[in-house]
């Protein structure tokens, strides 16, 4: 009876053991099934972006503005809007272009399929923002700046040849204001206290131009509307009381 009862255990042990190692194996070979099995993570939550976008190569690529990483961009969502509106900034094939998007990243395939990426999945395009870049986070000074011209009473400025840009300068030294419109030449005084500023009557010289004589003069009646200005990065933003009337950004100190 004894022997009978430790031949009991000894069987006992061996199928508890095979059992174990099967289990172990039944485990092992199921995990290995999820992971061959498990889909890539979903895309990250939308995201309102902003960023220089480049496309090249039939490849799209951005760089996030607040981060400063790179990603490619992927071939779906609303790609083709971005794609579009890219060709109709007239910009040279590669240039870097400031847009405004909505997304989020996804993991996608490398061009040359080995291995994975993170990637832009555009699922909105929101807007381009022409001769704009992302800027500095650095905060511009008010005088001593030169100020180009970027969006005049909500509408986007366009500059064909570059020396034809609008930009407007505040000289400490001298206590003037001055700058080009786009045709003609400006010159007068200005005073500021704290976020308050306004500009005295502004003289100009007087050239016709073909074109731009509108959008000039806009300019000029803009900034006799000026009471207060704020500045956030490179980028100064002109107000008339609550409204914003004028948008510029830094673009080199003045000598």
């Amino acid at each position: 009876m004894r022997g009978t009862g430790i031949t009991r255990v000894l069987v006992l042990s061996f199928l508890c053991a095979a059992l174990a190692i099967s289990a172990c194996k039944k485990g092992k070979d199921s995990a290995n099934a999820v992971d061959e099995k498990r889909e890539p993570p979903p895309p990250s939550g939308t995201m309102s972006l902003q960023g220089m976008y480049s496309y090249m190569a039939d490849a799209g690529s951005f760089v996030d503005c607040a981060t400063g990483e790179r990603w490619p961009v992927a071939q779906e969502g609303d790609n083709a809007t971005l794609e579009r509106a890219y060709g109709q900034a007239k910009i040279a094939p590669g240039s870097p272009l400031l847009v405004t998007v909505e997304g989020g990243l996804d993991s996608r395939p490398k061009v040359d399929r080995r291995g994975r990426e993170t990637t832009l999945i555009v699922q909105r395009f929101v807007r381009t923002w022409p001769r704009e870049s992302c800027g500095s986070m650095q905060k511009a000074a008010l005088e001593n700046t030169t100020w180009a011209l970027l969006e005049l009473n909500g509408k986007t400025i366009t500059v064909t040849v570059n020396d034809k840009a609008p930009f407007l300068e505040l000289n400490a030294k001298k206590a003037s204001a001055y700058g080009f419109g786009g045709c003609n030449r400006f010159f007068g005084s200005y005073e500021t206290s704290g976020k308050s500023l306004t500009l005295g009557a502004l003289g100009a010289t007087r050239m016709a131009c073909p074109e731009g004589m509108d959008q000039e003069q806009e300019l000029f009646t803009a900034l006799g509307t000026v009471t207060r200005y704020e500045i956030h990065g490179s980028k100064l933003m002109l107000f008339a009381a609550k409204k914003l009337v004028a948008r510029f950004e830094a673009r080199a100190p003045v000598e």
